[in-house]
C-alpha cells in the first residue's frame, strides 16, 4: 500500500537563496517541509497546509510547472511525496512539535544537510529550475567559448562570438560580466542538436548535463526573450524545465544581443527579423518577438542613458 504526501523546496530569492530545512524531533533527519495528503485534498493544497502547521509561513507562492516525486519504503508499505518548489518572503519560523531546529541556509549547506540522496537531488533540480544564483560560477568565457566550440559548426561559433562580445558590453552593470559572457557563448549550445524551435531547449539540457547548470537558463530565455508565449512552440516543455517567468539583468543582455547578430554580422533589429523572416518564414512568433526586443532596446537605453546601436558600432 502507498501512503501520499506533498511538500515543498521552500526559499527565500535572495543572492544566493536560502532554503528552508527542519530537523525531525523524534529521528532527527533534515528535511523539508511536507505532509500527508488528507482525504478529497489536492497535492499543492496539502502541502500549503503542512507548511502553516509546521512552520507558521502562510504567505507561499507556488510554482506550478516545478514538480518531483520521490518514493521509498515506509512502514511495511511505500510512501510517494510531491514536492513544489515554492518562494516565501517570510523568515520568521514557528515550529510544531513535529521538528525541534529550523534553518535556512544557502544550496550548499542545504545538500550537506540532507542525509537522503533522492531528497538531494529534487532541492537541487529546484535550484536548477528557479535559477538560485550560486550556480553561476565555475566557467570562465573562454571554457564556454571551448565548450561550444567543439560541438557546433563554425558558423554557430562565429555567430556566437558576436553575441557574447554585445552581452558583455549590455550587462557590463549587472555586477556579473564574465557570467554574462560565458553564458552568451553557451546560448546556442543546443544546435549541435537541433536547428528547429527544439535548440533552446535541446541547449538546455546539454549544459546541465555538462555540470554547468547556472549557465543553461539563458538557453531558453534568448529564445522567449523574457515573455514566454504560452501559444508559442514548446511553451509546456521549457515550461518544465526551467521557470520562464524570470528574467534578470544577466539574460536580458543575452536576449538582446542575439536579436543584434545576424550570423556573425551586428544588425538593427529590423535586420536582424527580416533575416529570421528569410529564412524561417513571417510569422507571429517573430513579431511578437521584434517588439518584445524593441521594448528591450528601449529600456536599456532609458536606464543606462546610452545609445545602443552606437555603444555597439551598429550603423
Amino acid at each position: 500500500m502507498t501512503a501520499f504526501a506533498s511538500g515543498f523546496v521552500l526559499f527565500r530569492r535572495e543572492t544566493p537563496f536560502r532554503y528552508l530545512t527542519l530537523r525531525n524531533a523524534r529521528h532527527g533527519d533534515i528535511g523539508l517541509p511536507k505532509g500527508h495528503l488528507e482525504p478529497g485534498e489536492g497535492a499543492i493544497e496539502a502541502a500549503l497546509r503542512e507548511t502553516a502547521e509546521e512552520t507558521g509561513i502562510t504567505e507561499v507562492r507556488p510554482n506550478r510547472w516545478f514538480l518531483r516525486t520521490v518514493r521509498y519504503p515506509s512502514g511495511g508499505g511505500m510512501k510517494e511525496v510531491a514536492y513544489f518548489a515554492a518562494e516565501t518572503s517570510a523568515r520568521e519560523v514557528r515550529l510544531s512539535k513535529e521538528h525541534d531546529v529550523s534553518e535556512w541556509r544557502d544550496l550548499d549547506g542545504t545538500i550537506a544537510a540532507i542525509r537522503h540522496g533522492n531528497l538531494r537531488a529534487v532541492v537541487r533540480d529546484a535550484a536548477i529550475f528557479m535559477k538560485d544564483p550560486i550556480l553561476r560560477r565555475g566557467l570562465s568565457p573562454r571554457e564556454a567559448r571551448d565548450l561550444l566550440a567543439s560541438r557546433v559548426a563554425e558558423n554557430i561559433v562565429a555567430h556566437t562570438a558576436e553575441v557574447a562580445a554585445m552581452a558583455r558590453v549590455i550587462g557590463e552593470g549587472s555586477g556579473n560580466p564574465d557570467y554574462v559572457e560565458a553564458a552568451a557563448w553557451l546560448h546556442d549550445i543546443g544546435r549541435a542538436v537541433a536547428h528547429d524551435d527544439r535548440h533552446p531547449l535541446e541547449g538546455f539540457r546539454m549544459v546541465v548535463a555538462l555540470g554547468h547548470p547556472g549557465y543553461a537558463p539563458p538557453c531558453l530565455s534568448h529564445y522567449t526573450k523574457g515573455e514566454p508565449d504560452p501559444k508559442g512552440p514548446r511553451y509546456r516543455e521549457m515550461s518544465e524545465a526551467c521557470d520562464l517567468e524570470t528574467f534578470d539583468e544577466a539574460e536580458r543582455a543575452i536576449a538582446l544581443a542575439d536579436a543584434l547578430a545576424a550570423g556573425a554580422r551586428r544588425v538593427t533589429l529590423e535586420e536582424r527579423y527580416e533575416d529570421l523572416a528569410r529564412r524561417y518564414g513571417a510569422s507571429p512568433f517573430l513579431e511578437r518577438n521584434l517588439a518584445i526586443c524593441r521594448r528591450l532596446k528601449a529600456d536599456f537605453e532609458a536606464r543606462t542613458g546610452k545609445d545602443l546601436y552606437g555603444l555597439l558600432g551598429i550603423r
